[in-house]
């Protein structure tokens, strides 16, 4: 009996460590990201150069539906030892990295005093630190990583209404408050050492009336 019970136990711990793609990583939306299509590209290239000639778009579709049998499969084997790992509270919700990000976002918080646009914040700035307590945290920096992609808009006109507002009380000169995400893609090792850091562009700007959040 004791053995049974620990085959079971090793069973249910396996089904429950076998990775899936549910959750965002079968949103379709999100396999646009710069990051994701960068991933597929790199990967039809070498499959290409192996002898399996495909394209992007090819692997995407394809990728995409062997993730969805996956998932689907895993969901249904999963049924019997749900309910097991729920009692013990061991679930796993979300996935380890599967790829770096090569096309990352960074906050910038600017205002303007006298017509002129100045910055007071810019991730991991020793310049431009204000409130960088706070917005340099690791939790936060996990919720802006996220918010970089759009299908977390939502919560990100949250986070700049919030930020404009903190702004506009630190800062009673200011008229405006700007929060933009400036995305960029990472260097290669060889643009690294050639000093020709590829440049990026800002994204996502939202401006306020610093008198209308005080």
């Amino acid at each position: 009996m004791r053995a049974l019970l620990v085959a079971l136990h090793i069973v249910a711990v396996l089904l429950l460590a076998i990775p899936d793609a549910g959750g965002v990583a079968l949103e379709r939306a999100s396999w646009k990201n710069p990051t994701v299509q960068a991933e597929l590209s790199a990967w039809a290239e070498r499959l290409s150069t192996l002898g399996y000639h495909t394209d992007t778009a090819t692997l995407e579709g394809d990728v995409y539906a062997v993730a969805k049998s996956w998932t689907g499969t895993l969901k249904a084997l999963r049924v019997p030892v749900r309910p097991y790992s729920d009692y013990l509270g061991v679930r796993q919700t979300w996935r380890m990295f599967v790829a770096p990000h090569r096309h990352p976002a960074t906050l910038h918080v600017d205002i303007e005093e006298d017509g002129q646009w100045r910055p007071i914040h810019v991730a991991r700035s020793d310049e431009y630190d204000w409130r960088r307590g706070q917005l340099d945290h690791p939790r936060m920096r996990s919720m802006l990583f996220r918010y970089g992609w759009k299908r977390y808009d939502r919560y990100y006109r949250g986070l700049t209404r919030w930020l404009a507002t903190q702004a506009a009380g630190d800062f009673p000169q200011a008229t405006r408050v700007r929060i933009r995400m400036y995305g960029f893609r990472t260097p290669t090792p060889e643009e690294v050492r050639a000093d020709a850091i590829p440049e990026g562009k800002f994204k996502q700007q939202r401006v306020f009336a610093a008198e209308d959040l005080r």
